[in-house]
């Protein structure tokens, strides 16, 4: 080696050291400085583990200064090399000598860190190109943004996430029946629109009570990171100059994802101006029939919500109330999704008169009887006539085949719901049309009221009148008045409790509470009572503590019997691993206890669900009980029609609380409520509109897609890829059975944090089931952050950029050469030109020999890993000095490789994206003819979708990402 001061140097042993440069040189020494960590090093010459800096013409390198130079010439002077060029700030022409270089370095290029001895192990290597390809497996899933919620695979969910979630901006109106998933369904198709990069910041508006459920939702089963904003939040951003002038920040700019209640908005003229200020790009209402319109007056919520309508592009709203019990409401509803359309009420109104004979019509069709003259022409008026005339024929010929007929009928039908007057903006599944829920049986326990309860009510009668909450839970009455007596030694249903828990020992029981107090005393008797194994849960609590106790009332074994929780055991959590609902208070409305049988009246519950009810008889209790189980049949079956009931009947229902004797005026009442139940119920299912559910349900491309997403749960691929991830990563393993993992950060990490690793560790697994029963375990698929995050930070980063591997086969000489060079074909363009559908980050394997020959073909990736050996640091820079010139040269004979290679790829690219997006433009503008709902805007979005898309792919280009030196060997 030839040492000179002045020159730089970087050491092969230590490179974390930087960019070094020669400070004095003997016969036998050399004294090198790392400026970059203050460290100074003595080498002897002639055996020095120091590999020379030196820059190339088309290079860009840094001054100490700051400024950058794009090398145009290097010259050497005594030995010291100095860089030409023009600065990039400037553009003026430049010198930069070697020892004015940055200290720091970094080499990107994978030549440069292979001649720079900077060269990773082989099984990086692989894993970085392993990376790539499930990288651009995964742009190109239709799966993407569906396959890793934390949630059953139901098929109707996953049909509406898909249509509407690949949609550019989409408005649409979900409106399943309670208990069918509309918020899931809201999260995928939000998961998918920020996946694409078409959508980046979302406001969500829902009343008051459901924020942290919203919350929770959001971050426990699509682990995405909302954030909840409230008075107190905002006026941490209220500010004041000197002069009293207010220059706050707008608080809703600062974060991305935001959960924000519609009542705090009405009412906060000031917050709702600073909301309208802000840009969004998605806006989601849930409970949307709460935005009450009328012609004359419609009320704050609305014009509030009409106003952001207007202009974010991304529209969902979510209402479990059908527009048959208010279609004035509704048409409000559909108004926000698209004025133009729905401009006025009673065109609205005709026009939904007109497709009521088609919906009858394919009610003939699906049950395969032949169509009558009047149904074949309503389907001739609103398809093409010689579309539709040939398979009518068909459909009514005696003479062809049950199948020729089947296959027709569902051709027209799918015909017919592309064309439906509002299939594309709303969306209403019901559980009658879904199937698959359990029975749910009602058991009600009558006990006596104990006298203290009685005495309680009744001194507080006399005193001020009893509350309803004071009759509908005499326990928290009695303890007001008696702070230090215990209500659970005298009250009856606690007896009854242990011995139903007895009686029950290998069975899970969920036990709900009004009150948080109340569960807690609860639980505490159960345990030191009986030994019960019980787990509390409460509003008191921690999400994480939370977690851990329905994680604990999840676990098999060991677990939890019994989980005793308060009113917010509604609000969202899924345990339909248990089929036996205790409810030790009643709700006090319709909508909260249809939310708590909800818990486990879920899809995919396999037992029917046993409601028990204890109650006080000739009470309060049992009034509630009667009107819920007589009046509205709340228990037995879902009631959808409950929330306008309480309405109707609340005020005299309170009469009858407070006067608990069963008259026969109470009796009556109860008749008169069952009727009006009885005739809501008529009127919905008259108005059922089996049209628009089928293409809400998804027939059988839906459970096709629900078994694809299930084939990829637990992939081996996955499984093998993150636990290699993991390990390159630097983070422990520790393997719990019962397929979880646990995984914890170590002081010798590759990166300082890994993204979705909690400091104390993460308990993981790949398996659904599991993950459903327990929320503390993170549920890892391609989708999750951990996964994309971690293929991120090995594809942008340098892990594995450059390697050298010995190649053991006895058919080779000893000492024969191999490059396998990693080329990536990509096109740089606007996320939301989703042009990863099309060309994502493509990774192309070339692998030559000493000629130049391209063996990739010959020799697979996986067959050529099994025969590799590693090649510790110090042989690896041997072996790349000494081939330094072969493998210059064998990379240029790779780049003439590579150009047929990646120009086929941009070409198929295009093809594809042109035939996609002009597949989707022709439906879309032959569907306008006869759908109003497809809107003017999104044909002129995809149009200039397509133009850009096709503009991205033709500058589409590709690189050297990395590179592996193989070398032969005998053994």
């Amino acid at each position: 080696m030839s040492f000179v001061v002045g020159q730089r140097w970087i050491s092969e042993s230590e490179n974390n050291l930087g960019l070094g440069i020669v400070q004095a040189v003997d016969n036998r020494t050399v004294t090198i400085d790392f400026p970059a960590s203050d460290e100074q090093r003595v080498y002897a010459v002639a055996v020095a583990p120091l590999t020379r800096v030196q820059f190339q013409q088309g290079d860009r390198i840094t001054s100490l200064e700051g400024w950058q130079l794009d090398i145009d010439d290097v010259v050497e002077n005594q030995g010291v090399a100095i860089y030409l060029g023009k600065r990039v700030d400037s553009g003026e022409d430049a010198v930069l000598p070697e020892m004015m270089l940055e200290h720091k370095i970094s080499f990107s290029k994978p030549q440069d860190r292979l001649f720079s001895a900077q060269i990773d192990r082989s099984d990086r290597f692989a894993l970085r190109y392993r990376a790539f390809q499930f990288q651009q497996a995964q742009f190109q899933s239709h799966l993407r943004g569906m396959q890793g919620i934390r949630a059953s695979l139901i098929p109707h969910q996953l049909h509406i996430a898909k249509e509407v979630g690949q949609r550019v901006a989409p408005r649409v109106l979900l409106a399943d029946e309670v208990g069918l998933g509309k918020t899931i369904e809201a999260g995928m198709i939000l998961q998918q629109q920020l996946f694409s990069g078409r959508v980046e910041r979302v406001l969500v508006l829902v009343p008051e009570s459901l924020q942290h459920q919203w919350l929770v939702e959001m971050l426990r089963r699509f682990s995405l990171n909302f954030s909840l904003f409230d008075e107190e939040r905002c006026a941490d951003f209220n500010k004041k100059d000197d002069d009293d002038n207010d220059i706050s920040e707008n608080p809703f700019e600062t974060e991305s994802l935001v959960i924000c209640s519609i009542d705090w908005l009405s009412q906060s003229p000031q917050r709702a101006k600073q909301i309208l200020e802000s840009q969004w790009d998605m806006l989601i209402v849930d409970e949307a029939h709460h935005l009450e319109w009328n012609e004359q007056n419609p009320s704050l919520a609305y014009q509030f919500v009409a106003e952001l309508a207007k202009q974010i592009p991304a529209v969902l709203l979510l209402t479990a109330t059908p527009e048959q019990l208010g279609q004035e409401s509704h048409f409000a509803r559909l108004a926000l999704l698209d004025a133009d359309r729905f401009y006025d009420y009673n065109a609205f109104v005709e026009e939904q008169k007109q497709y009521q004979p088609v919906a009858d019509a394919v009610a003939t069709l699906l049950n395969d009887k032949p169509l009558n003259t009047q149904e074949q022409n309503s389907i001739s008026e609103l398809l093409a006539e010689e579309d539709v005339e040939p398979m009518l024929r068909v459909i009514n010929a005696p003479e062809c085949s049950a199948e020729q007929r089947l296959e027709v009928r569902q051709e027209l039908i799918s015909e017919l719901i592309d064309r439906h007057g509002t299939s594309r903006v709303l969306f209403r599944n019901t559980r009658q049309g879904v199937k698959g829920f359990p029975h749910r049986l009602f058991n009600q326990i009558t006990l006596e009221m104990p006298k203290q309860y009685a005495n309680a009510l009744k001194v507080m009668g006399i005193m001020k009148g009893n509350t309803k909450e004071d009759l509908l839970y005499p326990e928290r009455l009695f303890q007001r008045m008696n702070p230090d007596a215990k209500w659970f030694e005298f009250d009856p249903r606690i007896e009854w409790l242990m011995t139903f828990l007895k009686n029950h020992r290998d069975e899970k029981i969920l036990v709900i509470c009004k009150h948080a107090d109340t569960a807690i005393q609860l639980e505490q008797v159960l345990r030191e009572k009986e030994g019960i194994r019980s787990a509390v849960f409460h509003e008191k609590m921690s999400i994480v503590e939370r977690d851990k106790a329905s994680a604990y009332f999840a676990q098999q074994e060991d677990g939890a019997q019994v989980l005793i929780s308060s009113s917010i055991g509604s609000e969202g959590r899924n345990f339909q691993f248990a089929r036996n609902l205790v409810l030790f208070n009643l709700p006090d409305n319709p909508d909260l206890l249809e939310q708590s049988i909800g818990r486990l009246d879920r899809i995919g519950q396999k037992y029917d669900i046993q409601i028990h009810v204890p109650c006080f008889e000739q009470s309060a209790q049992s009034v509630l009980v009667d009107w819920y189980h007589k009046g509205l049949n709340a228990f037995e079956e879902t009631c959808p029609m409950g929330a306008t009931l309480f309405r109707e009947f609340g005020e005299k229902l309170e009469h009858y609380l407070v006067k608990p004797e069963h008259s026969p005026e109470f009796e009556q009442f109860i008749e008169q409520t069952y009727k009006r139940q009885q005739q809501l119920k008529s009127e919905l299912e008259k108005g059922r509109d089996r049209l628009l559910e089928l293409n809400s349900n998804g027939g059988e491309k839906a459970q096709e897609l629900a078994q694809a997403i299930a084939e990829q749960d637990n992939n081996p691929q996955l499984v093998n890829f993150a636990l290699k991830l993991f390990d390159v990563i630097g983070l422990e393993q520790e393997d719990l059975g019962e397929q979880s993992i646990v995984i914890s950060p170590t002081g010798h990490m590759l990166v300082p944090d890994f993204p979705g690793l909690a400091e104390d560790g993460s308990t993981v697994t790949f398996n659904r089931e599991l993950a459903l029963m327990r929320e503390d375990v993170l549920f890892l698929t391609w989708d999750h952050p951990m996964i994309r995050n971690g293929i991120d930070l090995i594809t942008s980063g340098d892990i594995g950029k450059s390697a050298v591997s010995l190649l053991v086969n006895k058919n080779l000489p000893a000492g024969t050469l191999l490059l396998e060079a990693i080329y990536i074909v990509e096109a740089q363009a606007p996320k939301g030109l989703q042009l990863t559908r099309f060309l994502p980050p493509t990774p192309v394997r070339v692998l030559l020999d000493s000629k130049g020959n391209d063996l990739a073909e010959q020799v697979s990736f996986v067959g050529l890993e099994k025969q590799l050996k590693p090649v510790n640091r110090q042989m690896a820079n041997k072996i790349v000095k000494m081939v330094r010139s072969e493998i210059e040269k064998l990379i240029s004979f790779g780049e003439q490789q590579i150009t047929p290679k990646a120009q086929a790829l941009i070409t198929e690219a295009k093809q594809n994206a042109d035939h996609t997006l002009s597949a989707e433009l022709h439906r879309l503008t032959s569907l306008q003819a006869v759908n109003k709902n497809i809107r003017n805007d999104e044909i002129q979005a995809l149009e200039q979708i397509k133009t850009d898309s096709l503009t991205q792919l033709n500058q589409a280009t590709w690189r050297l990402d990395s590179l592996r030196v193989i070398v032969s060997n005998k053994e």
